[in-house]
């Protein structure tokens, strides 16, 4: 059963919108000045998950970053590591951004991971929200496990 993402993603950035919803300032006014350092932090994240280069995540994580996918972790420590992590295991070889929903605080991005073996392939949606600049909460949602591609 193949699975929409970019219906996921559309609805996962509904949901998070939408006032009441989870924390109390789940939804908030975005500046266009804010959600250009929303987007110039997300991009530095891509850019990590890309290269596998956490150098500069300190400086777009927030003090308080809770790394959900990760038992709730919490600090910048938490998402490099993760990054780390899935280098050393997985050893992406190719991390394509397929599609990106965005409203200036949550940022969406259905990412294609291709493995040192080419058959090996993760999809998923990569979901952060940033405040002022900083990534403030992320989550990831696997289309399922690492499989084969037909050869």
């Amino acid at each position: 059963m193949k699975i929409n993402y970019i219906a996921i993603a559309i609805l996962i950035v509904a949901i998070t919108t939408t006032k009441g919803f989870g924390q109390s300032n789940s939804t908030r006014t975005v500046s266009e000045a804010e959600a250009k350092k929303n987007q110039a932090a997300n991009d530095e994240f891509l850019r990590a998950l890309q290269t596998g280069d956490v150098s500069k995540l300190g400086d777009i994580a927030g003090p308080d970053f809770v790394n959900h996918g990760v038992g709730e972790k919490v600090g910048p420590d938490s998402l490099k590591a993760s990054i780390q992590t899935f280098y050393a295991r997985f050893k992406p070889t190719k991390v394509e951004v397929k599609t990106r929903v965005m409203n200036g605080e949550y940022f969406g991005d259905w990412i294609k991971y291709t493995g040192a073996n080419p058959g090996m392939v993760i999809e998923g949606i990569e979901m952060t929200r940033y405040s002022n600049g900083k990534a403030v909460e992320h989550w990831f949602f696997p289309g399922g496990q690492p499989r084969r591609r037909p050869q």
